[in-house]
């Protein structure tokens, strides 16, 4: 039996997502942006990565979009804790800062995806989409 595209999206997970980032207009696009992702059912943000294990702990999301670049803590950082202690959360790494360097580091330490805020914002509804149906594919497995 084949699915279509349109029937597992209706048979998909809906997500909770959190963004992470210091920069209030990147939390209003980004959380805009997601508003519009149909698989997307709650979006929480947070500016403080020193927060960022009692948010995981407290929202419980699926997916964490993760600015790399902060004060306090840099987030990989953040990635690094992040795939220690909650292995499930997909984590998606964002960045003005696109080199090789950071992309093979942040998937080096588990990073499901890296997006460069500068020009690759129209890869996040996709990757939600792909991430709510590779969710809901897991769920039904286990049944």
């Amino acid at each position: 039996m084949v699915i279509s595209k349109k029937e597992k999206l209706a048979m998909a997970k809906n997500l909770k997502v959190l963004l992470i980032d210091d920069s209030t207009i990147i939390l209003t696009v980004m959380s805009e942006v997601l508003a519009t992702v149909s698989c997307v059912a709650t979006v929480k943000t947070c500016s403080a990565p020193m927060h960022a294990l009692q948010t995981i702990d407290e929202f419980k999301p699926d997916v964490l979009l993760l600015d790399i670049n902060m004060p306090e803590k840099n987030g990989i950082e953040v990635l690094k804790e992040v795939r220690e202690h909650y292995p499930a959360v997909k984590v998606i790494m964002l960045t003005n800062h696109s080199t090789e360097y950071y992309r093979s580091t942040c998937y080096n330490f588990g990073a499901y995806h890296f997006i460069d805020k500068a020009n690759e914002f129209d890869q996040i509804a996709p990757l939600m989409e792909k991430i709510s149906t590779e969710t809901d594919e897991i769920l039904k497995s286990m049944l």
